[in-house]
């Protein structure tokens, strides 16, 4: 059972806060995340049995939730009444959450009331959100993160300074590979910032688990910064010069390269370069966002 969920606009319109048995605000009744249709494309030979599937595009996402305007008071039934009205817009784009998970959506209608007298009368006000996902999966509130640095304990002093337990000491190495677990049931894109303390010729990202890899053809210096992208619809490679500037620097995108993506389950990145004792002049984060086709 969905208990509570957000709605925020994307406009700034501020959000709207659903629950059940919320006797004092919005009563969040029934929610229908819809279903996910898989269209799948096929061939056969001559005298074939069935047809082979060559690939698989997955729809956008129904999504309906209904509600209640509740309260004792007309005029403030009347005045939360007239925020919904305003509030939702077959125009504009919205963020629904619900347990740490988020998808957009976009109205299809206007907010709609129920036209029976038992739904709709001066205590109470039945609504309903018909709303489409033009991108079905769910994702994490906040990105994953993953840094190519690691801590590990060294030893502990033998005097505690006073202490009652005494001081352990640690080292901050650098690492040129590292283990991502995509939990998501999805291969999903990722953002990489680079930090460069040093001359690093042609960075490259490569996910050794699928062989692929996404790099820059170009001489970087220190204290520039890279920024690369490879989730769909927001590629791109941005350079932060030391000057504070911005520059596109995909027309020096290696185009050997695939975008490389998190597949479901483990996976191994490493950092390359064409001079691989310039390795150590890197500071990489990696950050990406998990996709979920359910949540319930």
């Amino acid at each position: 059972m969905i208990e509570e969920i957000k709605i925020t606009s994307l406009t700034g319109r501020g959000d709207l806060i659903l629950k059940t048995q919320d006797f004092q605000g919005y009563w969040l009744g029934p929610v229908d995340w819809g279903q996910v249709q898989g269209q799948h494309q096929g061939y056969h030979y001559y005298n074939q049995v069935g047809e082979s599937i060559v690939s698989t595009t997955v729809g956008p996402r129904p999504l309906s939730i209904t509600g209640w305007v509740v309260d004792g008071s007309g005029e403030t039934l009347q005045r939360r009444c007239d925020f919904l009205n305003a509030f939702i817009s077959p125009v504009e784009d919205y963020i629904l959450e619900y347990k740490g998970k988020k998808i957009q959506f976009r109205p299809d209608i206007s907010i709609a009331y129920s036209p029976e007298y038992i739904k709709n009368n001066k205590k109470v006000r039945r609504f309903l959100i018909q709303a489409t996902c033009p991108f079905p999966l769910f994702s994490d509130m906040e990105d994953t993160q993953v840094t190519f640095d690691f801590s590990r304990k060294m030893f502990r002093f033998p005097t505690g300074f006073g202490r009652k337990s005494p001081i352990v000491f640690a080292v901050t190495s650098k690492t040129y590979s590292v283990e991502i677990e995509n939990k998501g049931g999805f291969s999903t894109g990722l953002i990489a910032k680079i930090r460069f303390s040093g001359e690093v010729q042609n960075p490259r990202l490569v996910n050794l688990t699928t062989e692929k890899f996404v790099g820059v053809n170009r001489t970087f210096s220190r204290y520039e910064q890279l920024e690369i992208s490879t989730a769909p619809g927001n590629k791109h490679m941005t350079l932060y010069t030391t000057d504070g500037e911005r520059e596109n620097l995909i027309k020096h995108r290696d185009f050997r390269n695939s975008w490389i993506q998190l597949q479901p389950g483990a996976n191994r990145l490493a950092l390359d370069c064409d001079d691989l004792d310039q390795r150590p002049n890197m500071d990489v984060i990696v950050y990406f966002t998990p996709l979920y086709l359910e949540v319930q």
